[in-house]
């Protein structure tokens, strides 16, 4: 059975409210980092596409569906009608190994210098909002 619209967006309703959770200290900090984790991310994605010795990609495929449509929450008499299906499979797509070891390599040689640069920019962020916290009034 389809999923109604408003139910499709709840999960992405619920990453909004808890990134709005976020304090701006970790705002800051997940910011000065994105680009280390973007890189450990693809270098995983790299490691374990050298260990199967292929990529997968998904691939979405849409088949029609019959279903009944209306009914008593619609007021509308039950009557059958055709639905999209979208199913996604995994799908193996051979790569060139060798590009692949060159990229993850490189990426190893990067991570040291993103590393030291979301370590500075963590303490930054620290380091600004811990001042700005000590300049704030206290409150009872």
């Amino acid at each position: 059975m389809p999923v109604p619209p408003p139910l499709r967006l709840m999960p992405a309703l619920a990453l909004c409210a808890l990134a709005a959770c976020a304090t701006p200290v970790e705002r800051c900090v997940s910011q000065a980092t994105e680009s280390l984790r973007a890189a450990e991310g693809e270098l995983k994605e790299l490691e374990a596409t050298l260990a199967r010795g292929y990529a997968v990609e998904t691939e979405i495929r849409t088949y029609p569906v019959f279903v009944t449509c209306g009914g008593y929450r619609t007021g509308v008499a039950p009557y059958p009608c055709v639905r999209d299906r979208v199913v996604r499979s995994p799908k193996r797509v051979p790569v060139d190994l060798a590009e692949v070891r060159r990229r993850a390599s490189d990426i190893r040689e990067r991570l040291p210098a993103l590393q030291a640069s979301a370590d500075q920019g963590a303490a930054q962020c620290r380091a600004a909002y811990a001042a700005a916290a000590g300049a704030a009034p206290a409150t009872p």
